[in-house]
């Protein structure tokens, strides 16, 4: 499994057939600055660790996607990126019948839910580099 890079794109291993192998990220991506944060640190994460990390539709999930389901029931791990208190990506998980791994609210992090659409790359930096250090280091070690 590699990553591959096109002269526009930096194209990531298939959630389906790689799930196994992979970290699978669900977040929120809802309407305000931890949402966004949230979604944003989901990217840097799978950009950073492309045949580590790999975020993955949670949207699909709550459709009832078979397919989505089963990335995430097939996933090494899996790690929940809440915006908020109402852990709208852990719950849909849950609903599923899919325990995260790991979870991390956003807003518990230091970051106010704004109704914006704005965010701080520091916030995402520093949420990011929390994630990795408490968890995806520990895994991988």
């Amino acid at each position: 499994m590699s990553t591959q890079t096109s002269s526009k794109y930096q194209l990531l291993p298939h959630c389906g057939t790689h799930a196994s192998d992979l970290i699978i990220v669900a977040t929120c991506d809802g309407a305000s600055s931890t949402g966004q944060v949230g979604n944003e640190v989901a990217r840097k994460l799978t950009k950073a660790f492309p045949d580590k990390v790999r975020m993955c539709c949670l949207s699909a999930v709550g459709a009832g996607s078979k397919t989505h389901v089963e990335i995430f029931k097939k996933a090494k791990a899996v790690i929940a990126i809440n915006g908020c208190q109402l852990m709208c990506a852990s719950n849909v998980l849950r609903q599923r019948g899919i325990e995260p791994t790991y979870e991390v609210v956003v807003a518990k992090e230091g970051v106010n839910k704004l109704p914006s659409l704005d965010f701080s790359d520091e916030d995402v930096s520093r949420i990011a580099d929390k994630i990795v250090k408490d968890f995806i280091t520990r895994f991988y070690a």
